[in-house]
């Protein structure tokens, strides 16, 4: 078996690494901040296993990208539903014109 991941998983490893680094340099604002970066953090995760283990064939673009950034968990989720019923954030191929 093996996870054909693209050229989303550098930009994915960056990000985290990022946020990795800024949660243990900045000091945190409270718990807040804390669990929204966890979550944004294991969101990625998440949706890398998922893919890499299932091959839903969900694609790492920037939209997709910020998108679990911002909601975490809950656009993994998002994501994998709207995989499933057949919607792809990718290009659609175009119809010929007559």
């Amino acid at each position: 078996m093996s996870a054909n991941a693209g050229h989303g998983v550098g930009l994915l490893l960056a990000v985290v690494v990022i946020v990795l680094i800024l949660t243990f340099v900045l000091p945190l604002a409270g718990g807040l901040l804390y669990s929204l970066i966890v979550n944004t953090i294991v969101g990625f995760i998440v949706i890398f296993i998922v893919n890499a283990i299932f091959g839903l064939g969900i694609k790492y673009d920037l939209l997709v990208l910020i998108f679990i950034a911002i909601f975490g968990l809950l656009a993994v989720g998002i994501l994998i539903i709207l995989n499933l019923l057949g919607v792809s954030s990718g290009n659609k191929p175009r119809r010929s014109q007559r």
